[in-house]
């Protein structure tokens, strides 16, 4: 489709958009008519019904009068019934009793016979209550009946002659000539009255107004056909040769850029197009960003590029760094081009934006993996070399301390060279502990009941620091296939870190969820915060902010947890605290 505002001013519109829209009238006009005689029928059944009632209250009312004789001796019930059926519409009004048999018809040659579609059964089941339903007819006709249980007299449940004496009444001998009194005004077994209408005259307009739709979507289609043959002999053969030369450069551009997110720009500055990714990485929404000047949407980082790109220079390909959530930066490699017709006519620009993150993490692992590498044949190395005289040297500083006073100078130099050494051997046990294979022990394991174990070892030090613990755990997660060991020593790990990042006190919130096929463990506090700098190494062997770290820590945390094929997330904020997320699958990892 070419875009509006690609389409020049002796522009025509396209063949098809022509042939397109009259078929869609040819619809909507079809859809009328169908619609009109679905309406129409839903009539003709409430006129129908209506009309049938009447008549059968009409009928019973006169029936009730006649019974009494205020008709006289000679008219009697099949006048009634020949009178009431000799409008054209109707064509048979009768009483039946249960079994198919007609007591009374208009037509006396049908009294005594037994019907089979007047029979009471599931599907003709008359009630006092107005009924109606569609049958066949004579000569393919189709015919309207409107039924009840007949009611000449008030409803009762005994006898002829009882209900005559109560109701102090008596039948008129004429009345019921030649008809079974006793069936017709059998109170326990009260027959049907039945008004069957031919609905002739209501199909004959709904076929009318059938063939004037087809008539008028016919009009149409030949209307659309003049049209069409119309413009292919009255359109400007070099306009159209022009607008397909721009859209053909149009498309190619996008063909052969296809980017991951992308922005495009008309000449006039405003956005004509952005899809969904491009939409991600600059926090925009389609529908605000479509149609508005660029400058007003897209970063100042992205539309300085333009500063350096002229009409006729190819692209400019730059990195960029776009903010994302909690105030995170997403590299993205932006690239800016010209669009431009055959001709060079210039008709807009576009930005073809591809985020790096995952490369970036990929070039992040991959240098992790290269330090662990080396980190493993240096512990090997120093646990050989350096440990074994590390013991001997505390036993001759313990000794020579011992040869000295209790409270003297020597003593405690001896003292403090004997903690160093401690110091020393421990940096070397953590560098052991994240240098060396993995081996977890998998077992199906509580992740609260490891969590409250964690929180009662570190709950003297928060005690001692003023921090409160808060708790929300969901008892109700299934149990993991983890090493409890290898996980607490995680728990205990960031937990420790939150106590010491509120050194004048605070609250230390410890979470547990469910987020699809993953348990999630959110640690957070109210300390300090991480910087943005120091958030980006916090993984690294050896990147400590404490004094006395050792910058171990946290990368054993992230070994331990990416060995059980979770994930661990750090959000933070300067001066508002930090908040850990683990992640941990619930099914069992295949490999270790």
């Amino acid at each position: 489709m070419v875009p509006k505002w690609m389409v020049g001013r002796n522009a025509y519109a396209p063949s098809w958009m022509i042939i397109g829209i009259s078929l869609v009238l040819m619809a909507v006009v079809i859809f009328m008519g169908v619609a009109n005689y679905n309406r129409e029928i839903d009539h003709m059944g409430v006129i129908l019904k209506e009309k049938g009632t009447a008549l059968i209250w009409s009928f019973e009312a006169g029936a009730q009068t006649g019974m009494t004789g205020r008709f006289g001796n000679e008219a009697h019930l099949q006048t009634l019934l020949e009178e009431t059926a000799s409008r054209s519409e109707i064509s048979y009004i009768a009483l039946v009793d249960r079994n198919g048999v007609i007591l009374a018809h208009n037509d006396k040659k049908m009294i005594g016979k037994s019907v089979e579609a007047f029979v009471f059964n599931n599907t003709f089941a008359p009630t006092d209550s107005i009924q109606w339903r569609m049958v066949a007819g004579k000569e393919q006709t189709r015919l309207f009946e409107v039924y009840k249980k007949f009611l000449p007299t008030p409803q009762h449940e005994g006898n002829i002659e009882e209900m005559r004496n109560e109701h102090d009444m008596s039948c008129s001998p004429e009345w019921l000539k030649d008809m079974p009194e006793d069936r017709i005004l059998d109170a326990k077994n009260r027959p049907a009255i039945i008004v069957g209408m031919d609905v002739r005259p209501f199909d004959e307009v709904m076929v009318k107004d059938i063939r004037n739709s087809l008539i008028s979507a016919g009009l149409i289609f030949l209307l659309a056909l003049t049209g069409v043959i119309s413009l292919f002999w009255a359109q400007n053969y070099m306009n159209s040769r022009k607008m397909l030369q721009d859209i053909r450069a149009f498309a190619s551009e996008i063909v052969r850029n296809l980017p991951v997110g992308m922005v495009v720009v008309s000449s006039d500055g405003k956005i004509r197009f952005i899809n969904g990714v491009a939409c991600s990485l600059l926090k925009v929404r389609p529908e605000t960003a479509e149609g508005a000047l660029a400058r007003s949407i897209l970063p100042v980082s992205l539309m300085d590029l333009r500063k350096g790109i002229g009409r006729e220079k190819a692209v400019v390909e730059r990195e960029l760094n776009l903010i994302g959530s909690e105030d995170t930066r997403i590299p993205v490699n932006v690239s800016t081009t010209n669009i431009v017709g055959e001709d060079g006519q210039y008709i807009g620009f576009m930005f073809i934006l591809q985020d790096l993150s995952e490369l970036h993490q990929l070039e992040l692992k991959i240098r992790q993996r290269e330090k662990l590498a080396a980190i493993g044949d240096l512990a090997a190395g120093i646990a050989h070399e350096v440990r074994n005289p590390l013991s001997s040297i505390k036993g001759y500083v313990t000794y020579f301390g011992s040869l000295f006073e209790k409270d003297s100078e020597n003593r405690k130099a001896a003292e403090i060279t004997a903690e160093e050494v401690d110091r020393v051997n421990r940096v070397i046990s953590e560098l052991l502990e994240f240098a060396r294979p993995s081996d977890l022990k998998l077992g199906k394991t509580d992740i609260c009941r490891l969590i409250d174990h964690a929180l009662g070892i570190v709950a003297h030090e928060a005690a001692f620091t003023g921090v409160t613990i808060v708790q929300q755990l969901d008892r109700n997660l299934p149990e993991l296939m983890i090493d409890p060991d290898r996980i607490t020593q995680v728990m205990l790990n960031l937990l420790i870190n939150a106590v010491q990042a509120m050194e004048h006190g605070g609250q230390l919130l410890v979470e547990t969820s469910r987020k699809g096929e993953m348990v999630v463990v959110d640690i957070s506090d109210t300390g300090k915060g991480i910087s943005p700098e120091d958030r980006a190494n916090m993984f690294n062997p050896y990147f400590t902010t404490k004094k006395n770290g050792t910058g171990l820590g946290l990368a054993i945390v992230h070994k331990i947890v990416e060995n059980h094929g979770g994930t661990v997330h750090i959000r933070s904020r300067q001066g508002l605290g930090t908040q850990v997320s683990i992640a941990l699958p619930i099914h069992p990892i295949k490999e270790v």
